[in-house]
């Protein structure tokens, strides 16, 4: 289905005009739609399910500046109210652990029964703010709050230490991240049983704190994602050959929630999925599986349509597609141009690491219900131009809503920069240096630290 140009080779982003862009799409075979005229990102998503005032979505990307407790902080505040000044009309709010137990950082936040009140100030002040930029804008449809939900699996921490919760024991992870095999543990089925009742208590905590829906975090090698990928997971209920078994965790909380909330039409669950690790078979979802594979392992979405597909007969009808593990070879979800310290640049081309997860995206969207809403992602390499993409994408119907992460750190009004003048502000976006990144791997507060103030010179 996908097949890797081996005559790819890595080359920076140089590109000033939106024809020379093209102009390199074209030497690489790359069929990326541009358009020149971005106005269908306007265009709201008006369902029966649920309605979007426009095209574009802020992504979840962990500030990690959230108190001790896991309540949201000054800076958590300001990045929240900068997203909501910025004209998205979805505000995906960043991987929240359902748990101090499970948290990737100290600083992550956390949702509990003591501070959901400071979660519902949160949520009001950023609707209010951000309704306020919509009306400004011409847009009638009030913003989307979603919330993800996450434990941090073989990436948890406890007191700034690594604590990983793993779903198998995989060597090469393991490495990726400097811990041994006898550090943390393998969870038991038992212990997934109670995580999932904890899932699913949170997940009603969130409709509390004011969202308008949650996501059941399932990608970036998170502990269901890995879950998904848990062949090597033997003698268990949620491991094995089977798709059933290695998918249950999600589908039990998604049933939960779903019986919960069947009265309740206007709260909506969703799921973030990882449809492709490049990890080979058998610790990789979305690949073939076939032995002595390289990574990037050859794609095959068998599995994540069946998965997507449970999901839609569960009545989920929002979901965000993305790829990738960034804790491990990270230029499959976020295509850069300088890698963080102590990385390498990878040997495909960055344009091409990009168009993976696009036309990953695309493909999903074609082979299932058409009313499902597809949110993609990995447009933000594309810099001042990616408006002109996310416009292309829209237009060939390959996805429904575009999602932005590293350029809301660097660039969060780049919506109403699109919307206002057609093109984002190419001295605010993002340039694909790795600093945030970077940031998050030494357990810091993070941001853009090339383009808010906050941020530059903290190195």
């Amino acid at each position: 289905m996908f097949v890797h140009p081996s005559s790819h080779v890595f080359k920076p982003f140089k590109y000033k005009t939106l024809e020379d862009l093209r102009n390199e799409l074209k030497r690489l075979s790359i069929p990326l739609p541009i358009n020149a005229n971005t106005e269908n990102l306007r265009e709201a998503i008006q369902s029966k399910h649920i309605n979007i005032p426009n095209r574009l979505s802020i992504q979840p990307m962990e500030g990690f500046d959230a108190k001790l407790n896991g309540s949201p902080s000054e800076l958590t505040y300001r990045r929240y109210t900068r997203y909501a000044k910025g004209g998205a009309g979805l505000i995906w709010f960043e991987a929240t652990a359902i748990s101090e137990d499970c948290r990737s950082n100290d600083h992550q936040l956390i949702l509990t029964e003591e501070n959901v009140n400071n979660f519902k100030e949160l949520t009001s002040l950023t609707r209010t703010q951000a309704n306020q930029t919509l009306e400004s804008l011409g847009f009638k449809n009030r913003c989307r709050l979603i919330l993800q939900l996450n434990h941090s699996g073989r990436y948890s921490k406890r007191n700034g230490k690594k604590n990983p919760i793993r779903a198998y024991h995989n060597d090469e992870l393991d490495n990726a991240i400097s811990v041994k095999r006898e550090d943390g543990i393998i969870i038991s089925d038992e212990e997934l049983k109670e995580i999932r009742d904890i899932w699913v208590n949170k997940a009603i905590l969130a409709k509390d704190a004011g969202f308008d829906g949650v996501d059941i975090k399932a990608c970036h090698g998170y502990l269901i994602s890995e879950l998904l990928s848990a062949h090597n997971r033997k003698n268990s209920e949620y491991g094995g050959s089977s798709l059933e078994n290695r998918s249950k965790l999600l589908i039990e909380i998604i049933t939960k929630l779903q019986n919960k909330f069947r009265k309740d039409s206007g709260f909506k669950v969703t799921s973030r999925i990882g449809a492709y690790d490049g990890i080979p078979y058998p610790n990789g979802f979305g690949v073939k599986s076939i032995a002595n594979q390289t990574f990037p392992a050859s794609v095959d979405l068998e599995e994540p349509i069946e998965l997507i597909n449970k999901l839609y007969e569960l009545d989920v009808k929002l979901l965000n597609i993305t790829a990738g593990n960034p804790h491990y070879k990270g230029y499959i979800t976020r295509p850069y141009d300088i890698p963080v310290k102590g990385g390498r640049l990878p040997k495909e081309h960055p344009l091409f690491s990009a168009y993976r997860i696009i036309y990953l995206t695309s493909v999903i969207k074609s082979l299932i219900s058409q009313d499902m809403i597809i949110v993609g992602s990995g447009y933000t390499y594309f810099r001042q131009f990616a408006g002109n993409l996310a416009s292309g994408l829209i237009q060939r119907g390959m996805v429904d809503i575009c999602g932005f992460g590293r350029m809301s750190f660097a660039n969060p009004e780049f919506a109403k920069q699109i919307f206002q003048g057609k093109t984002i502000d190419k001295a605010k976006a993002c340039i694909s240096c790795s600093k945030c990144s970077q940031f998050m791997r030494e357990g810091k507060s993070t941001g853009c630290a090339v383009r808010d103030p906050e941020y530059i010179n903290r190195e």
